[in-house]
Protein backbone atom coordinates (compact mmCIF):
# COMPACT_ATOMS: atom_id res chain seq x y z
CA UNK A 1 0.00 0.00 0.00
CA UNK A 2 1.17 3.45 -0.69
CA UNK A 3 -0.06 6.48 -0.08
CA UNK A 4 0.89 9.99 -0.54
CA UNK A 5 -0.12 13.99 -0.31
CA UNK A 6 0.94 17.57 -0.75
CA UNK A 7 4.20 19.02 -2.81
CA UNK A 8 7.74 17.34 -2.60
CA UNK A 9 8.58 20.01 0.35
CA UNK A 10 5.22 19.06 2.32
CA UNK A 11 4.99 15.62 1.38
CA UNK A 12 3.45 13.05 3.12
CA UNK A 13 3.95 9.18 2.86
CA UNK A 14 2.42 6.06 3.86
CA UNK A 15 4.17 2.67 2.55
CA UNK A 16 3.27 -0.96 3.97
CA UNK A 17 3.82 -4.45 3.07
CA UNK A 18 2.70 -7.23 4.59
CA UNK A 19 3.70 -10.55 3.45
CA UNK A 20 2.19 -14.04 4.72
CA UNK A 21 3.09 -17.66 3.74
CA UNK A 22 1.90 -20.92 4.71
CA UNK A 23 5.49 -23.16 4.23
CA UNK A 24 3.52 -26.30 5.28
CA UNK A 25 -0.85 -26.65 6.68
CA UNK A 26 0.56 -26.10 10.13
CA UNK A 27 3.64 -23.68 9.57
CA UNK A 28 3.44 -20.02 8.72
CA UNK A 29 5.64 -17.05 8.45
CA UNK A 30 4.72 -13.30 8.29
CA UNK A 31 6.37 -10.31 7.61
CA UNK A 32 5.18 -6.55 7.95
CA UNK A 33 7.08 -3.17 7.44
CA UNK A 34 5.12 -0.08 7.87
CA UNK A 35 6.97 3.21 6.83
CA UNK A 36 5.19 6.84 7.69
CA UNK A 37 6.50 10.34 7.00
CA UNK A 38 5.72 13.52 6.79
CA UNK A 39 7.68 16.89 6.10
CA UNK A 40 4.87 18.65 7.75
CA UNK A 41 2.82 21.56 6.43
CA UNK A 42 3.88 23.45 9.19
CA UNK A 43 7.36 24.87 10.46
CA UNK A 44 9.78 22.32 11.95
CA UNK A 45 6.88 19.86 11.70
CA UNK A 46 8.84 16.62 10.20
CA UNK A 47 8.31 13.29 11.68
CA UNK A 48 9.71 9.46 10.40
CA UNK A 49 7.78 6.41 11.65
CA UNK A 50 9.09 2.67 10.67
CA UNK A 51 7.66 -0.37 12.20
CA UNK A 52 8.98 -3.87 11.43
CA UNK A 53 7.61 -7.14 12.92
CA UNK A 54 8.33 -10.70 11.69
CA UNK A 55 6.40 -13.43 13.28
CA UNK A 56 6.80 -17.70 12.58
CA UNK A 57 3.71 -19.73 14.35
CA UNK A 58 3.32 -23.84 14.05
CA UNK A 59 0.56 -25.12 15.47
CA UNK A 60 0.84 -29.25 15.72
CA UNK A 61 -1.34 -31.61 16.89
CA UNK A 62 0.38 -31.79 20.36
CA UNK A 63 3.07 -29.18 20.13
CA UNK A 64 2.94 -25.15 19.26
CA UNK A 65 5.19 -22.32 19.05
CA UNK A 66 4.72 -18.81 18.01
CA UNK A 67 7.20 -15.94 17.85
CA UNK A 68 7.55 -12.79 16.68
CA UNK A 69 9.96 -9.84 16.80
CA UNK A 70 9.06 -6.32 16.59
CA UNK A 71 10.97 -3.08 16.24
CA UNK A 72 9.54 0.58 15.79
CA UNK A 73 11.43 3.82 15.79
CA UNK A 74 10.03 7.42 15.24
CA UNK A 75 11.80 10.84 15.02
CA UNK A 76 9.82 13.78 15.05
CA UNK A 77 10.79 17.32 15.52
CA UNK A 78 8.66 19.38 17.80
CA UNK A 79 7.64 22.61 16.90
CA UNK A 80 5.52 23.46 20.01
CA UNK A 81 2.08 24.81 18.49
CA UNK A 82 1.20 28.11 17.29
CA UNK A 83 2.12 30.99 19.67
CA UNK A 84 -1.02 31.96 19.62
CA UNK A 85 -4.72 30.93 17.93
CA UNK A 86 -5.18 34.06 15.99
CA UNK A 87 -2.44 32.67 13.97
CA UNK A 88 -4.90 30.12 12.36
CA UNK A 89 -7.94 31.97 13.49
CA UNK A 90 -7.43 35.40 12.55
CA UNK A 91 -4.61 35.67 10.05
CA UNK A 92 -3.68 34.21 6.47
CA UNK A 93 -0.18 33.15 5.76
CA UNK A 94 0.95 32.81 2.03
CA UNK A 95 1.93 29.81 3.59
CA UNK A 96 1.41 27.03 6.28
CA UNK A 97 5.11 27.20 6.72
CA UNK A 98 4.73 30.85 7.62
CA UNK A 99 2.66 30.46 11.01
CA UNK A 100 4.82 30.93 13.79
CA UNK A 101 5.48 28.03 16.28
CA UNK A 102 7.07 27.94 19.72
CA UNK A 103 9.64 25.37 19.31
CA UNK A 104 10.77 25.79 15.90
CA UNK A 105 13.97 27.87 16.93
CA UNK A 106 14.75 25.46 19.82
CA UNK A 107 14.62 22.79 16.81
CA UNK A 108 13.66 20.14 19.55
CA UNK A 109 13.68 16.56 18.62
CA UNK A 110 12.23 13.54 20.07
CA UNK A 111 13.47 10.43 19.01
CA UNK A 112 11.95 7.05 20.27
CA UNK A 113 13.03 3.18 19.79
CA UNK A 114 11.35 0.35 20.79
CA UNK A 115 12.51 -3.37 20.26
CA UNK A 116 10.62 -6.40 21.39
CA UNK A 117 10.49 -10.02 21.34
CA UNK A 118 7.89 -12.64 22.31
CA UNK A 119 7.76 -16.63 22.40
CA UNK A 120 5.04 -18.38 23.56
CA UNK A 121 4.95 -22.77 23.34
CA UNK A 122 1.88 -25.19 24.55
CA UNK A 123 2.37 -28.99 24.64
CA UNK A 124 -0.95 -30.12 24.26
CA UNK A 125 -2.06 -33.27 26.47
CA UNK A 126 -5.28 -34.36 24.96
CA UNK A 127 -8.41 -36.18 27.34
CA UNK A 128 -9.50 -38.23 24.39
CA UNK A 129 -8.34 -40.53 21.83
CA UNK A 130 -6.76 -39.02 19.21
CA UNK A 131 -6.66 -40.89 15.65
CA UNK A 132 -5.17 -40.39 12.40
CA UNK A 133 -8.40 -38.42 10.50
CA UNK A 134 -7.85 -35.97 13.67
CA UNK A 135 -5.63 -32.97 11.55
CA UNK A 136 -5.76 -30.54 15.22
CA UNK A 137 -6.83 -31.19 18.79
CA UNK A 138 -8.87 -28.37 19.17
CA UNK A 139 -12.53 -29.61 19.20
CA UNK A 140 -10.91 -32.17 21.28
CA UNK A 141 -10.58 -32.28 25.27
CA UNK A 142 -7.45 -31.59 26.09
CA UNK A 143 -5.08 -29.88 28.63
CA UNK A 144 -2.35 -27.63 27.68
CA UNK A 145 0.59 -26.72 29.32
CA UNK A 146 2.89 -23.62 28.30
CA UNK A 147 5.29 -20.76 28.40
CA UNK A 148 5.49 -17.14 27.10
CA UNK A 149 8.40 -15.58 27.05
CA UNK A 150 8.68 -11.32 26.34
CA UNK A 151 11.89 -9.18 26.12
CA UNK A 152 10.97 -5.37 25.37
CA UNK A 153 12.80 -2.18 25.53
CA UNK A 154 11.61 1.18 24.98
CA UNK A 155 13.88 4.62 24.79
CA UNK A 156 13.11 8.14 24.52
CA UNK A 157 15.88 10.41 23.74
CA UNK A 158 14.84 14.58 23.88
CA UNK A 159 16.82 17.45 22.85
CA UNK A 160 16.51 21.24 21.87
CA UNK A 161 18.51 24.38 22.37
CA UNK A 162 17.54 27.48 24.50
CA UNK A 163 15.62 30.03 21.97
CA UNK A 164 12.99 32.99 22.55
CA UNK A 165 9.89 33.54 20.24
CA UNK A 166 7.67 36.33 19.77
CA UNK A 167 4.29 36.80 20.24
CA UNK A 168 2.72 39.69 17.63
CA UNK A 169 -0.82 39.27 20.32
CA UNK A 170 0.83 38.84 23.53
CA UNK A 171 -0.75 41.49 25.44
CA UNK A 172 -4.02 43.08 24.94
CA UNK A 173 -4.32 46.82 25.92
CA UNK A 174 -7.80 48.33 27.06
CA UNK A 175 -7.09 51.62 26.36
CA UNK A 176 -5.76 51.58 22.59
CA UNK A 177 -7.67 48.44 22.26
CA UNK A 178 -5.14 46.81 20.26
CA UNK A 179 -2.98 43.90 21.10
CA UNK A 180 0.55 44.57 21.95
CA UNK A 181 3.55 42.34 20.39
CA UNK A 182 5.74 40.62 23.34
CA UNK A 183 8.98 39.31 22.31
CA UNK A 184 11.49 36.87 24.66
CA UNK A 185 9.01 34.42 25.59
CA UNK A 186 9.72 30.89 26.63
CA UNK A 187 8.26 27.56 25.68
CA UNK A 188 10.15 25.81 29.17
CA UNK A 189 10.32 27.66 32.68
CA UNK A 190 13.18 26.13 34.48
CA UNK A 191 16.47 24.55 33.10
CA UNK A 192 17.61 22.44 35.67
CA UNK A 193 20.67 21.11 34.41
CA UNK A 194 22.19 22.65 31.49
CA UNK A 195 20.95 26.00 30.38
CA UNK A 196 21.55 26.55 27.26
CA UNK A 197 20.58 22.80 25.71
CA UNK A 198 18.96 19.86 26.04
CA UNK A 199 19.71 15.97 25.80
CA UNK A 200 17.16 14.12 28.29
CA UNK A 201 17.27 10.30 27.84
CA UNK A 202 14.94 7.79 29.62
CA UNK A 203 14.68 4.09 28.99
CA UNK A 204 12.72 1.07 30.55
CA UNK A 205 12.88 -2.47 29.65
CA UNK A 206 10.73 -5.58 30.70
CA UNK A 207 11.82 -9.27 31.15
CA UNK A 208 8.56 -11.57 31.09
CA UNK A 209 8.12 -15.42 31.86
CA UNK A 210 4.51 -16.44 32.56
CA UNK A 211 3.80 -20.05 33.21
CA UNK A 212 -0.10 -20.97 31.88
CA UNK A 213 -2.21 -23.64 31.85
CA UNK A 214 -5.32 -24.03 29.49
CA UNK A 215 -8.28 -26.90 30.19
CA UNK A 216 -10.69 -27.36 27.30
CA UNK A 217 -13.29 -29.90 29.16
CA UNK A 218 -15.64 -30.34 26.05
CA UNK A 219 -14.56 -28.02 22.62
CA UNK A 220 -13.70 -24.44 22.52
CA UNK A 221 -17.79 -24.05 21.58
CA UNK A 222 -19.10 -25.77 24.57
CA UNK A 223 -20.95 -23.59 27.68
CA UNK A 224 -17.59 -23.62 29.26
CA UNK A 225 -14.81 -24.08 26.03
CA UNK A 226 -11.68 -23.27 28.49
CA UNK A 227 -10.16 -22.81 31.47
CA UNK A 228 -7.06 -20.60 31.56
CA UNK A 229 -4.81 -20.23 34.14
CA UNK A 230 -1.26 -19.21 34.97
CA UNK A 231 1.67 -17.50 36.72
CA UNK A 232 3.62 -14.47 35.69
CA UNK A 233 7.39 -12.97 36.94
CA UNK A 234 8.17 -9.40 35.75
CA UNK A 235 11.94 -7.62 35.76
CA UNK A 236 11.24 -3.96 35.37
CA UNK A 237 14.59 -2.19 34.90
CA UNK A 238 13.79 2.10 34.28
CA UNK A 239 17.39 4.43 33.55
CA UNK A 240 17.50 7.73 33.60
CA UNK A 241 20.23 10.82 34.17
CA UNK A 242 20.15 12.25 37.29
CA UNK A 243 22.42 14.99 38.41
CA UNK A 244 25.31 13.09 40.03
CA UNK A 245 25.09 10.73 36.59
CA UNK A 246 26.35 14.14 34.53
CA UNK A 247 29.71 13.53 36.61
CA UNK A 248 29.86 10.08 36.73
CA UNK A 249 28.51 9.50 33.26
CA UNK A 250 26.77 6.41 34.00
CA UNK A 251 22.85 6.27 33.96
CA UNK A 252 20.58 5.31 37.20
CA UNK A 253 19.31 1.87 37.19
CA UNK A 254 16.17 0.70 38.91
CA UNK A 255 15.29 -2.54 39.07
CA UNK A 256 11.75 -3.28 40.00
CA UNK A 257 10.06 -7.13 40.56
CA UNK A 258 6.70 -8.39 40.20
CA UNK A 259 4.42 -11.10 40.14
CA UNK A 260 1.11 -11.91 39.22
CA UNK A 261 -1.31 -15.03 39.09
CA UNK A 262 -4.23 -14.79 36.69
CA UNK A 263 -7.35 -16.81 35.61
CA UNK A 264 -10.49 -16.59 32.95
CA UNK A 265 -12.91 -18.85 31.46
CA UNK A 266 -16.03 -18.69 29.18
CA UNK A 267 -17.76 -20.28 26.59
CA UNK A 268 -20.53 -20.41 24.78
CA UNK A 269 -24.59 -21.93 24.64
CA UNK A 270 -24.70 -22.44 20.70
CA UNK A 271 -25.69 -19.29 18.68
CA UNK A 272 -27.88 -17.57 21.53
CA UNK A 273 -24.88 -16.51 23.68
CA UNK A 274 -21.25 -15.95 24.78
CA UNK A 275 -20.00 -15.31 27.98
CA UNK A 276 -16.51 -14.62 29.85
CA UNK A 277 -14.52 -14.00 33.38
CA UNK A 278 -11.67 -13.00 33.84
CA UNK A 279 -9.32 -11.80 37.03
CA UNK A 280 -5.44 -10.77 37.40
CA UNK A 281 -3.87 -10.14 41.20
CA UNK A 282 -0.69 -9.06 41.92
CA UNK A 283 0.30 -10.52 45.53
CA UNK A 284 3.22 -8.32 46.20
CA UNK A 285 6.65 -6.83 44.51
CA UNK A 286 6.39 -3.85 42.80
CA UNK A 287 2.72 -3.70 41.64
CA UNK A 288 1.56 -5.94 44.64
CA UNK A 289 -2.10 -5.12 44.91
CA UNK A 290 -2.53 -4.28 41.35
CA UNK A 291 -6.01 -5.89 40.93
CA UNK A 292 -7.93 -6.44 37.32
CA UNK A 293 -11.68 -8.32 37.45
CA UNK A 294 -13.81 -7.91 34.42
CA UNK A 295 -17.28 -9.94 33.00
CA UNK A 296 -18.32 -9.39 29.49
CA UNK A 297 -21.67 -11.29 28.07
CA UNK A 298 -23.23 -11.43 24.76
CA UNK A 299 -27.01 -12.17 24.38
CA UNK A 300 -28.36 -12.72 20.07
CA UNK A 301 -32.09 -13.31 19.38
CA UNK A 302 -33.04 -14.02 15.87
CA UNK A 303 -36.32 -12.55 13.89
CA UNK A 304 -36.64 -14.34 10.74
CA UNK A 305 -33.11 -15.26 11.39
CA UNK A 306 -31.89 -11.60 11.55
CA UNK A 307 -29.92 -11.15 14.97
CA UNK A 308 -30.19 -8.46 17.39
CA UNK A 309 -27.44 -8.43 19.53
CA UNK A 310 -27.42 -7.34 23.39
CA UNK A 311 -23.67 -7.20 25.05
CA UNK A 312 -22.71 -6.06 28.17
CA UNK A 313 -19.15 -5.72 30.00
CA UNK A 314 -17.94 -4.72 33.20
CA UNK A 315 -14.21 -4.36 34.70
CA UNK A 316 -12.62 -3.46 37.82
CA UNK A 317 -8.91 -2.54 38.41
CA UNK A 318 -6.91 -1.14 41.08
CA UNK A 319 -3.35 0.20 39.90
CA UNK A 320 -0.03 1.35 40.60
CA UNK A 321 0.87 5.12 39.08
CA UNK A 322 3.31 4.46 36.17
CA UNK A 323 6.89 4.75 36.92
CA UNK A 324 7.53 7.66 35.08
CA UNK A 325 4.73 9.68 36.77
CA UNK A 326 6.76 9.31 40.14
CA UNK A 327 10.22 9.28 39.78
CA UNK A 328 11.95 11.92 36.64
CA UNK A 329 14.60 14.03 36.42
CA UNK A 330 15.14 15.92 33.44
CA UNK A 331 16.25 19.56 32.52
CA UNK A 332 12.95 20.99 32.28
CA UNK A 333 10.65 18.76 34.80
CA UNK A 334 11.56 16.78 37.77
CA UNK A 335 9.76 15.05 40.66
CA UNK A 336 9.99 12.27 42.76
CA UNK A 337 5.93 11.16 43.82
CA UNK A 338 4.61 8.90 46.09
CA UNK A 339 1.13 8.76 44.77
CA UNK A 340 -1.50 6.35 45.73
CA UNK A 341 -3.19 3.53 43.58
CA UNK A 342 -5.48 4.39 40.86
CA UNK A 343 -9.18 2.76 40.99
CA UNK A 344 -11.33 2.33 37.95
CA UNK A 345 -14.92 0.91 37.66
CA UNK A 346 -16.30 0.75 34.61
CA UNK A 347 -19.81 -0.72 32.70
CA UNK A 348 -20.37 -0.85 29.01
CA UNK A 349 -23.91 -1.97 27.68
CA UNK A 350 -24.31 -2.30 23.63
CA UNK A 351 -27.59 -3.03 21.85
CA UNK A 352 -27.07 -3.59 17.89
CA UNK A 353 -29.07 -4.81 14.72
CA UNK A 354 -26.59 -5.24 11.82
CA UNK A 355 -29.17 -5.81 9.00
CA UNK A 356 -30.43 -1.94 9.62
CA UNK A 357 -26.85 -0.88 10.43
CA UNK A 358 -27.95 0.16 14.26
CA UNK A 359 -26.01 0.32 17.07
CA UNK A 360 -26.81 1.81 20.76
CA UNK A 361 -24.26 2.22 23.53
CA UNK A 362 -24.03 3.10 26.96
CA UNK A 363 -21.00 3.22 29.08
CA UNK A 364 -20.42 4.65 32.87
CA UNK A 365 -16.96 5.09 34.18
CA UNK A 366 -16.01 5.68 37.59
CA UNK A 367 -12.25 6.71 38.68
CA UNK A 368 -10.83 7.51 41.61
CA UNK A 369 -7.67 9.20 43.07
CA UNK A 370 -6.80 9.55 39.46
CA UNK A 371 -3.78 10.42 37.79
CA UNK A 372 -3.19 13.31 35.62
CA UNK A 373 -0.94 16.20 34.11
CA UNK A 374 -1.72 19.52 34.91
CA UNK A 375 -2.21 23.10 33.18
CA UNK A 376 1.87 23.78 34.16
CA UNK A 377 2.68 20.07 32.67
CA UNK A 378 3.27 18.29 36.03
CA UNK A 379 1.60 15.35 37.69
CA UNK A 380 -1.35 15.28 40.33
CA UNK A 381 -3.54 13.06 41.71
CA UNK A 382 -7.29 13.87 42.12
CA UNK A 383 -8.43 12.77 45.71
CA UNK A 384 -11.99 12.06 45.57
CA UNK A 385 -13.75 9.96 42.12
CA UNK A 386 -14.33 11.45 38.64
CA UNK A 387 -17.16 10.04 36.43
CA UNK A 388 -17.65 9.73 32.66
CA UNK A 389 -21.00 8.90 31.10
CA UNK A 390 -21.02 8.43 27.11
CA UNK A 391 -23.80 7.68 24.92
CA UNK A 392 -23.60 6.91 21.65
CA UNK A 393 -25.26 5.68 18.72
CA UNK A 394 -25.21 4.41 14.95
CA UNK A 395 -27.11 4.74 12.44
CA UNK A 396 -26.54 3.85 8.36
CA UNK A 397 -29.13 4.51 6.11
CA UNK A 398 -29.05 2.74 2.57
CA UNK A 399 -31.25 4.20 -0.50
CA UNK A 400 -30.21 2.20 -3.45
CA UNK A 401 -26.22 3.94 -3.93
CA UNK A 402 -26.60 6.33 -1.91
CA UNK A 403 -24.98 5.54 1.84
CA UNK A 404 -25.85 7.74 4.92
CA UNK A 405 -23.49 6.86 7.46
CA UNK A 406 -24.07 8.52 11.05
CA UNK A 407 -22.05 8.40 14.62
CA UNK A 408 -22.25 10.69 17.53
CA UNK A 409 -21.14 10.30 21.07
CA UNK A 410 -22.91 12.89 23.86
CA UNK A 411 -20.06 12.47 26.88
CA UNK A 412 -20.33 14.05 30.30
CA UNK A 413 -17.63 14.62 32.55
CA UNK A 414 -18.10 15.06 36.79
CA UNK A 415 -14.67 17.24 36.86
CA UNK A 416 -13.28 19.22 33.46
CA UNK A 417 -10.10 20.16 35.29
CA UNK A 418 -8.78 16.39 35.62
CA UNK A 419 -10.71 14.82 33.15
CA UNK A 420 -12.06 16.90 30.04
CA UNK A 421 -14.36 15.92 27.36
CA UNK A 422 -16.19 16.98 24.22
CA UNK A 423 -20.01 17.58 25.03
CA UNK A 424 -20.65 15.77 21.32
CA UNK A 425 -18.42 14.28 19.02
CA UNK A 426 -20.22 13.30 15.87
CA UNK A 427 -18.71 12.07 12.45
CA UNK A 428 -21.13 11.89 9.41
CA UNK A 429 -19.87 10.08 5.77
CA UNK A 430 -22.18 10.71 2.65
CA UNK A 431 -21.21 8.84 -0.23
CA UNK A 432 -22.79 6.85 -3.57
CA UNK A 433 -21.45 3.85 -4.57
CA UNK A 434 -22.10 2.04 -8.08
CA UNK A 435 -20.49 -0.55 -10.59
CA UNK A 436 -19.08 0.97 -13.38
CA UNK A 437 -18.00 -2.02 -14.52
CA UNK A 438 -19.64 -4.44 -13.10
CA UNK A 439 -17.61 -7.18 -10.92
CA UNK A 440 -14.68 -5.30 -12.04
CA UNK A 441 -14.55 -1.61 -10.99
CA UNK A 442 -16.87 -0.48 -8.34
CA UNK A 443 -16.39 3.20 -7.09
CA UNK A 444 -17.53 5.51 -4.50
CA UNK A 445 -17.84 9.61 -3.89
CA UNK A 446 -18.95 11.16 -1.19
CA UNK A 447 -17.70 13.50 2.36
CA UNK A 448 -16.35 12.54 5.45
CA UNK A 449 -16.69 15.24 8.37
CA UNK A 450 -15.61 15.54 11.71
CA UNK A 451 -17.31 17.51 14.90
CA UNK A 452 -16.76 17.92 18.33
CA UNK A 453 -18.10 21.02 20.58
CA UNK A 454 -15.77 23.11 22.53
CA UNK A 455 -14.06 22.31 25.29
CA UNK A 456 -10.76 22.71 27.07
CA UNK A 457 -9.00 20.05 24.88
CA UNK A 458 -5.36 18.77 26.14
CA UNK A 459 -2.32 20.44 24.40
CA UNK A 460 0.41 18.28 24.48
CA UNK A 461 4.32 18.77 25.91
CA UNK A 462 7.20 17.70 24.00
CA UNK A 463 10.03 17.27 26.50
CA UNK A 464 7.66 14.58 28.36
CA UNK A 465 5.66 13.72 25.74
CA UNK A 466 2.19 13.46 27.54
CA UNK A 467 -1.10 15.63 26.87
CA UNK A 468 -1.81 17.69 29.74
CA UNK A 469 -4.83 19.17 31.13
CA UNK A 470 -4.62 23.01 30.07
CA UNK A 471 -7.01 25.44 31.09
CA UNK A 472 -6.49 28.45 28.79
CA UNK A 473 -8.16 28.04 25.35
CA UNK A 474 -10.81 25.99 24.11
CA UNK A 475 -11.34 24.15 20.96
CA UNK A 476 -13.89 22.44 18.73
CA UNK A 477 -16.92 23.87 16.98
CA UNK A 478 -15.07 22.89 13.89
CA UNK A 479 -16.16 21.12 11.37
CA UNK A 480 -13.67 19.24 9.14
CA UNK A 481 -14.90 17.78 5.56
CA UNK A 482 -13.22 15.87 3.31
CA UNK A 483 -14.10 14.59 -0.35
CA UNK A 484 -13.25 11.45 -1.41
CA UNK A 485 -13.27 9.10 -4.77
CA UNK A 486 -12.29 5.41 -3.61
CA UNK A 487 -12.23 2.47 -6.41
CA UNK A 488 -11.68 -1.31 -5.55
CA UNK A 489 -10.37 -2.53 -9.46
CA UNK A 490 -10.00 -6.29 -8.98
CA UNK A 491 -7.64 -6.51 -6.09
CA UNK A 492 -6.59 -3.24 -5.94
CA UNK A 493 -8.02 -0.15 -3.96
CA UNK A 494 -7.35 3.25 -5.20
CA UNK A 495 -8.37 6.37 -2.90
CA UNK A 496 -8.36 10.04 -3.77
CA UNK A 497 -8.95 12.73 -1.09
CA UNK A 498 -9.39 16.51 -0.61
CA UNK A 499 -8.51 17.19 2.89
CA UNK A 500 -10.40 19.51 4.78
CA UNK A 501 -12.28 20.43 1.92
CA UNK A 502 -14.23 23.41 3.69
CA UNK A 503 -10.91 25.55 4.90
CA UNK A 504 -11.82 28.91 4.41
CA UNK A 505 -15.42 28.70 3.48
CA UNK A 506 -16.99 27.95 6.46
CA UNK A 507 -16.43 26.98 10.28
CA UNK A 508 -14.64 29.55 12.91
CA UNK A 509 -11.36 29.28 11.56
CA UNK A 510 -9.78 27.05 14.67
CA UNK A 511 -9.34 24.02 13.23
CA UNK A 512 -7.46 22.65 16.11
CA UNK A 513 -8.05 19.11 17.15
CA UNK A 514 -5.24 19.41 20.24
CA UNK A 515 -5.14 23.12 22.07
CA UNK A 516 -2.40 24.98 20.13
CA UNK A 517 -1.95 22.01 17.21
CA UNK A 518 -3.26 23.26 14.31
CA UNK A 519 -4.81 20.12 11.93
CA UNK A 520 -3.58 20.36 8.04
CA UNK A 521 -4.91 22.94 5.86
CA UNK A 522 -6.76 21.62 2.22
CA UNK A 523 -4.30 19.28 0.69
CA UNK A 524 -5.07 16.44 -2.11
CA UNK A 525 -3.86 13.04 -1.29
CA UNK A 526 -3.60 9.42 -3.70
CA UNK A 527 -3.07 6.02 -2.88
CA UNK A 528 -3.30 2.55 -3.93
CA UNK A 529 -3.31 -0.84 -2.32
CA UNK A 530 -2.78 -4.04 -4.01
CA UNK A 531 -3.08 -7.45 -2.86
CA UNK A 532 -1.27 -10.56 -4.12
CA UNK A 533 -2.34 -13.88 -4.04
CA UNK A 534 -1.02 -17.40 -4.37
Amino acid sequence: MYLESGQKRYREEHFELVHSQNINPSTSANVVYKARSTMGRYDWQRTKNHALSVAVAHTGKRYSVHAAYMNNTITTRENGGVVGEWAIADTTFEMPSGVPMRLAKAEAHNHYRNHAVVVKQAFAIPLERVTEYDFSIADLSAVYVGHQLEYNTWSKVYTDKKATYSNERGEYDEETGKWIRVDGLEYYEDWFITPETTRDSISERLLSNKLFVQIQPWDRNGIVSTIDAGIGYDIHTYSYLRLKDYISGKMTKDKRHSWYIYGSTGGMIKRYADWGVNAKYHPSGYRGGDLSVGADITLRAFIREHPLILSGKFRQELRSPGYWQENLFSNHYTWFNSFSKESETRFEVNFAVPDIALELGFWQGVMGNMLYYGNDSRVAQHAGTVSLTSLYARKDFRIKGLHLDHRALVQFSSNESVLPVPLLSAYLSYYYEFWVVRDVLRVQIGLDGRFNTAYHAPSYNPALSVFFNQREVKVGNYPYIDAFVSAKWKRMRILLKFQHLNQNLFGNGEYFQVARYPLNPRMFKFGISWSFYD
